[in-house]
């Protein structure tokens, strides 16, 4: 059986598999998940012979309280990337532009390329710390989609103040991934019909096991999503425990204390090391041009990320410890 042109000519989404002591290349959250015994222990009169909630309703309720919405602007799956796929396949058909920065996350071109549009890839300066806004707006119009997370991975990068309106000014429909929003200190923004924001529970909650995620979007644009969105993408259980942890916001907000604290502790170490060139970043990562090679950090215990940029190397922020590790591996570089 052959495949359509355009996947063929595609290649997978694929994440090299290497096994070392510390783990830094998939900005997870280093601190697991507290409660996990009571929270389990209620769970066990769930039965597993039963689909799940056709509706979600008790996660959707539950963030529809935690952020000031209501049921009806919120949708959940299986991780955020199921919920962008789903809002990519309502909104992009055969050649509709669909503008993003470069380099950013690889699925968005992907799906983008599934669904028939026209990709519209802006490269930018990732050094000075923002997307490059005006020269997406230059390329958005009535009918076109833009793409944007902020922070972006893997750069680090954010909108300039206002972005989000600006591009919506230009009657595009906005896709708006706030994965790591959280370590921006960012507020959820106002509805509208033409923006999608999309959140996780995979980053700053620690829960990335789980694969919850959620998207935030008017009633009648929500309507629209889920008509392509596959129906019991949520199981029962990852659902009731991220109920059970909208409960529990001190957990999220400590390990987002944590990890910006040593965030910033981590950039001053790096950026005082002349031998490597930091990039901006408000994310829960940092992205470091430098001699050194994936391998070096591998050979030293440390699991680390390659980019698609040249000789940049993405690192997550993990425990202090983990950190500490890191940091002793590339101030040893001459």
């Amino acid at each position: 059986m052959n495949a359509r042109a355009a996947v063929a000519a595609m290649t997978a989404y694929t994440l090299e598999l290497h096994e070392a002591e510390i783990k830094l290349n998939q900005n997870e959250s280093p601190y697991d998940f507290p409660l996990k015994a009571e929270i389990l222990a209620s769970l066990a009169s769930q039965p597993w012979n039963r689909y799940p909630d056709f509706e979600s309703s008790t996660l959707r309720n539950a963030l529809a309280t935690a952020y000031g919405f209501k049921p009806e602007n919120i949708l959940v799956g299986n991780g955020s990337n199921e919920l962008l796929a789903a809002a990519i396949g309502a909104f992009v058909g055969p050649g509709t532009p669909v503008v993003f920065p470069r380099p950013t996350f690889a699925l968005y071109e992907k799906l983008v390329t599934i669904a028939g549009g026209l990709p519209i890839a802006i490269d930018f300066d990732s050094s000075t710390g923002f997307l490059p806004l005006d020269a997406m707006l230059r390329e958005l119009a009535p009918g076109a989609v833009a793409i944007v997370c902020s922070p972006n991975n893997p750069t680090g990068s954010v909108l300039p103040p206002g972005g989000l309106k600006s591009l919506l000014a230009t009657g595009a429909t906005v896709l708006f991934d706030r994965a790591y929003g959280d370590f921006a200190l960012d507020e959820l923004p106002p509805l509208d019909d033409r923006l999608v924001t999309f959140s996780t529970f995979s980053k700053a909650w620690g829960l990335a096991a789980l694969r919850v995620g959620w998207l935030a979007s008017t009633a009648a644009t929500c309507r629209e999503i889920r008509k392509v969105k596959l129906p019991y993408s949520l199981n029962t259980l990852s659902e009731a425990i991220a109920a059970l942890a909208l409960q529990q916001r001190s957990i999220r907000d400590a390990n987002v204390a944590r990890t910006i604290a040593e965030r910033e502790r981590m950039l001053a170490r790096m950026r005082a090391n002349p031998a490597i060139d930091v990039f901006p970043t408000r994310a829960n990562f940092i992205a470091f041009r430098t001699h050194a090679t994936f391998d070096y950090f591998f050979e030293h215990g440390i699991l680390i990320r390659k980019t698609v940029l040249d000789g940049v190397l993405r690192v997550s922020v993990g425990a202090r410890d983990e950190n500490d590790r890191f940091l002793a591996a590339l101030e040893s570089l001459t």
